[in-house]
């Protein structure tokens, strides 16, 4: 029964192994250039027809699982290369298939005639027993592989959407800040005006003692006392 749309089945032993050996088929073929989508349509193939898998009646993996499972098992490989110091061997079952696909295929000169030889047969008999199954697989994964398109628009536009969403709330951030300021700077103002009212205040009414005691000094009357906005 084919898995259902959105569920991912876990990678098995023998899938890790075939999508190995099925990429390193690929990526050797193309002397180790970067691999289009079509051509991971076609390792997935391989994989499921590797596997046994035919039709919908197997949970396949996609080309995108498929990539994405490579892209895993590089890093996984970096980490423990990182990790191993010369004396010690890796636990991990598929470090020596990554290093030997990192390393490269051994010239052709430099292999044992027989072994070639063999290699060469052995290679034909599979390929020629697979291939009416990976064209069958790759006709039935030309929808699946319109939907996979349609997935990650859907989910590019959903990363657009987040994305938008979270500059709105930095602006609503920015915005706040703003008026935060301008009300701090408001508040600053009105401050420094009744301060400076004060002041003024303080100076008339100085002026206004030192004119009383003059006053009083000569005889005349107190003078009136000045407010601030009255004309003399």
């Amino acid at each position: 029964m084919a898995a259902p749309k959105g569920q991912a089945f876990p990678w098995t032993h023998q899938e890790t192994l075939h999508l190995i050996h099925a990429y390193q088929d690929k990526w050797y073929a193309l002397q180790r250039g970067q691999l289009r989508s079509s051509q991971w349509e076609e390792i997935a193939a391989n994989v499921a027809a590797r596997c046994g898998y035919t039709g919908h009646l197997h949970p396949s993996k996609t080309a995108v699982q498929c990539r994405h499972k490579m892209e895993k098992l590089r890093q996984r490989f970096r980490a423990e290369k990182r990790r191993l110091s010369h004396a010690t061997a890796s636990p991990w079952p598929y470090f020596d298939l990554i290093n030997n696909l990192l390393r490269g295929p051994l010239p052709i000169s430099a292999r044992p005639y027989e072994q070639h030889h063999k290699s060469i047969d052995s290679n034909s008999d599979e390929n020629r027993s697979k291939s009416r199954s990976v064209s069958q697989i790759l006709r039935n994964r030309n929808c699946s592989g319109e939907n996979e398109e349609e997935e990650e628009e859907e989910e590019g536009q959903e990363m657009c959407w987040k994305v938008a969403a979270e500059i709105g709330l930095v602006a609503e951030r920015l915005v706040g800040i703003e008026s935060a300021r301008m009300e701090m700077m408001k508040e600053a103002e009105m401050r420094r005006m009744a301060m400076e009212k004060k002041r003024i205040e303080m100076i008339l009414d100085s002026e206004h003692k030192i004119l009383s005691s003059i006053s009083k000094a000569f005889g005349s009357p107190s003078p009136k006392r000045l407010k601030i906005g009255q004309h003399s």
